[in-house]
């Protein structure tokens, strides 16, 4: 049976833990998280299959990052959303470890997604190319 990746998705305990995580991001962290990105990125390129849920991953991970990068004057609401996945995303030790095979980076495309479609619901004008 193949799986994909919209199948996945946070419960309702997950969004309200997740919500809460997002108002407790701290916006001075910044530029650090988006210092430990690129290098995160070419981590999962290198060791990569290229499944559906890596690239749906990479590229909802890129968008977050284009948009935190091209408007520097966002909403602080929207600025700890991004950062929260990005975050997210860099934290090798997050809910499901990223050394996991095939698992690792399961959660980090959960939470990526949940991120991005929530901007992208009151946002769409964002993530236009």
């Amino acid at each position: 049976m193949e799986t994909h990746p919209e199948e996945f998705k946070l419960t309702e305990e997950d969004i309200q833990r997740t919500e809460k995580q997002i108002t407790e991001m701290d916006l001075t962290r910044e530029q650090s998280i988006l210092a430990e990105l690129p290098l995160k990125l070419d981590e999962l390129l290198k060791s990569s299959d290229m499944d559906d849920f890596t690239i749906e991953l990479i590229n909802n991970v890129s968008k977050l990052y284009n948009v935190i990068m091209s408007l520097p004057a966002l909403h602080d609401d929207l600025k700890r959303r991004i950062l929260y996945a990005l975050d997210y995303f860099v934290d090798k030790d997050d809910e499901i470890p990223d050394e996991i095979p095939e698992f690792g980076y399961l959660d980090d495309l959960v939470i990526v997604r949940y991120v991005v479609d929530q901007i992208m619901s009151d946002n769409s004008d964002m993530f236009q190319a």
